[in-house]
């Protein structure tokens, strides 16, 4: 009977930390996702910024014109 608890316990600790490292590796992924999103944000930031700078100066140009 003892055997059979101690078996319980170490198969109920080995499955988590089966678990954990599942979650681990889970967590690593959607970091490194965060990551490439954050850096694809950062970089349409940037290119919508020198869109809207490319408008204003050809509104810029477009009234000296007039």
């Amino acid at each position: 009977m003892k055997n059979l608890f101690i078996i319980m316990i170490l198969l109920t600790l080995s499955s988590c930390m089966v678990s954990q490292k599942t979650f681990d590796d889970k967590c690593c992924k959607m970091e490194s996702q965060i990551q490439e999103l954050e850096s694809k944000a950062n970089g349409m930031e940037l290119k919508e910024q020198l869109l809207r700078q490319a408008i204003h100066d050809l509104q810029i140009k477009k009234d000296t014109i007039k």
